[in-house]
């Protein structure tokens, strides 16, 4: 099965999604500080693109994320 389909990975982007709402940030602005397009992020948001884990952990820095919670985001996905 292909992760993109998996329950844990779309719920992972719901998160990242709902920490870049609570953050008053629209999609072209996230993916102005990435420096990719506004598209982009519509495609990972819509799980038509996977992300990696270092693209994962920069999304999250970007989003001014502490370190612990980064490590915490990503520990609840073992």
């Amino acid at each position: 099965m292909k992760t993109i389909f998996d329950d844990k990975y779309r719920r992972m982007v719901e998160e990242i999604k709902n920490l870049r709402k609570s953050k008053g940030l629209s999609q072209r602005d996230l993916a102005k500080k990435l420096g990719v397009t506004h598209c982009c992020i519509g495609r990972i948001e819509t799980c038509e693109r996977r992300l990696d884990i270092i693209e994962t952990i920069n999304l999250l820095k970007t989003l001014e994320l502490p370190e612990s919670e980064i490590a915490a985001f990503i520990a609840r996905l073992l």
